[in-house]
């Protein structure tokens, strides 16, 4: 009986594999902090007198279309991102994105304190 030998990872396909990684990793940080956003900003927004100051995200909100808008772009990031050729400026573009997201939670968990 033969044994099964497993591939060997050779050095150049380290990277290619963490690239892969991180990128899934960025995506799921880019889904979470999205819902993240989209319920720290209905709170914001049930408080009286508060408003969307983005005019695009007022308009998808007051048509209730930001959860399908927000949930179409993560579906598309998941289908894209495993059959993308993994490179640095996507994954740069990717974490870039989670940045803003994550600074955009922040800014309404600081807008909620202050109404709080």
């Amino acid at each position: 009986m033969t044994a099964i030998q497993l591939p060997r990872l050779l050095p150049e396909d380290r990277p290619v594999s963490r690239l892969t990684t991180s990128m899934a990793v960025a995506v799921a940080a880019i889904a979470l902090l999205n819902l993240a956003d989209l319920i720290t900003t209905i709170v914001i927004l049930r408080h009286p007198g508060a408003i969307e100051s983005n005019p695009l995200s007022a308009l998808l909100l007051a048509n209730g279309w930001v959860g399908l808008i927000k949930g179409g772009m993560i579906v598309a990031l998941v289908y894209r991102v495993p059959r993308a050729r993994p490179t640095v400026a996507f994954l740069a573009v990717l974490w870039f994105v989670a940045g803003f997201y994550f600074l955009t939670v922040v800014s309404n968990l600081l807008a909620l304190q202050r109404l709080g």
